[in-house]
């Protein structure tokens, strides 16, 4: 595929990078020449310098020709204008925006999308407030991704000190009978995809668990998490994460709280949000966090903008007491290096806003791409249509590579966690996970030959 994208910035750049990867024919406008100039330094991709929004630029950029614009600048306006010069100019192209204003955004949007020309709107701030609302809604849990609207779920759970099963091989995690459960991988430094049945379990070993909501709660238990409902949760940070994060939780039903060190946006919150408490102060304050009884939450979130003082804050928390913590994140180094120190939920929004486009980029029925844990590993939700190579063989036949597995089908109402022997029907909504680098070589499942 021909994709223009236009931004420069992180997002702009990370789109960019991830979509020349998978080999589409990417260019990126934009009007700082040096960003330009330093991404095709780093990636494969076109330039073209000027403003997004201006027609000729796009035209330069070859937008007569391209599948999908991409406008992720830091300005919904000229976000925006590019979209409607896109349908003006190329009414079969498929248009992305990234808007930053809850006007645009959501049911209570005061302007539709389709009258801005835009297929798809992508917002950072919201998509990393639902993975909140997601993981609040699963106790114990450091990454959760849902496919089939919820039905499966692929959790990453840690395995804690005092857990019953240190020592215990993973069979005894999966073998009760009835169980819709599968160990899709085992984090202990780096990833192990499809694990012997035989690894024993080690204290700080990640398993990633792939099943439906009732399987993942029974096993949760037997790896000796608490499954106790999230009801109170501090965000530290009123920026646009932390007030969409608020409203998320909020609307869910959790107590939140907010505190923000300026006053002046503190007042702004608190008359955008009616059911969140908004506090001002530092929120790296230990006495205050203290006070405000950080260690009673059950969740803390640290969104002040500053990974580093997010860091800080996640690890203060969590040392006064807070059952989980989570520190928003996007500099793909830093995750890895948090998780390792103690920060138990690593969030991105930049890498969670490349999801949906991903969908948009690739072959096939594809209803959701996901990834986990900096992108180590990709799940695809797909349908298996006629003549795509996955369908009417037996998953031991289809001779998948190492770092590759179907975690899930789904056929009508029924949630088939797979073996060996399962074969995959037309129409089977199919959850497949694999490293990225094996997702060239997996494409023949998902189309037709």
């Amino acid at each position: 595929m021909k994709i223009i994208v236009v931004g420069t910035g992180t997002l702009g750049f990370y789109v960019a990078r991830k979509l020349s990867e998978e080999r589409h024919d990417v260019v990126l406008v934009g009007d700082d020449a040096e960003a330009l100039r330093r991404a095709q330094d780093e990636i494969d991709v076109g330039a073209v310098v000027g403003k997004g929004s201006t027609p000729s630029i796009l035209l330069e950029a070859g937008l007569r020709s391209a599948d999908i614009l991409v406008a992720v600048t830091g300005s919904d306006e000229t976000n925006i204008v590019a979209c409607l010069i896109a349908e003006t100019v190329a009414r079969k192209i498929v248009r992305v925006a990234r808007l930053h204003d809850p006007a645009y955004l959501g049911a209570k949007g005061i302007i539709d999308k389709s009258s801005l020309s835009i297929d798809l709107v992508i917002s950072p701030e919201e998509e990393v407030a639902h993975a909140v609302a997601v993981l609040a809604s699963t106790p114990g849990a450091t990454d959760v991704l849902e496919f089939a609207g919820g039905r499966v779920k692929a959790v990453g759970v840690e395995i804690d000190a005092d857990s019953p099963m240190i020592g215990k091989p993973i069979k005894d995690l999966t073998r009760r009978a009835g169980e819709k459960l599968l160990v899709a991988g085992v984090y202990r430094g780096e990833l192990v995809s499809a694990p012997s049945a035989d690894i024993r379990l080690m204290a700080g070993d990640t398993l990633f668990l792939v099943a439906d909501r009732p399987s993942v709660r029974r096993a949760m238990t037997r790896l000796g998490k608490r499954w106790a409902r999230t009801r109170n949760v501090v965000i530290v940070g009123g920026g646009w994460e932390g007030v969409s994060i608020a409203r998320r939780l909020a609307a869910d039903g959790v107590h939140t709280k907010i505190i923000e060190r300026d006053p002046a946006v503190c007042e702004e919150i608190a008359s955008l949000l009616d059911d969140t408490l908004v506090l001002n102060g530092d929120g790296m304050d230990e006495r205050l966090l203290k006070d405000e009884g950080v260690q009673r939450a059950e969740m803390f979130v640290a969104a002040l903008g500053n990974e580093t003082d997010n860091i800080f804050a996640a690890l203060l928390a969590r040392r006064l007491g807070a059952r989980r913590v989570a520190a928003l994140i996007d500099t793909p180094e830093y995750m890895p290096f948090a998780s390792t120190i103690g920060v138990d939920i690593v969030l991105s929004p930049l890498l969670s806003a490349l999801n949906p486009i991903l969908q948009l980029s690739r072959q096939g029925q594809v209803i959701s791409v996901s990834t986990l844990r900096e992108e180590l590993v990709e799940g695809i939700e797909f349908v298996a249509v006629k003549g795509a190579g996955i369908v009417g063989l037996p998953l031991a036949l289809l001779h998948m590579p190492h770092g590759s597995l179907v975690g899930a089908v789904v056929r009508d109402d029924e949630v088939i966690i797979p073996d060996s022997a399962t074969v995959v029907e037309e129409g089977d909504r199919v959850v497949l996970f694999a490293r990225p680098a094996l997702l060239p070589r997996l494409q023949r499942l998902l189309t037709p030959s």
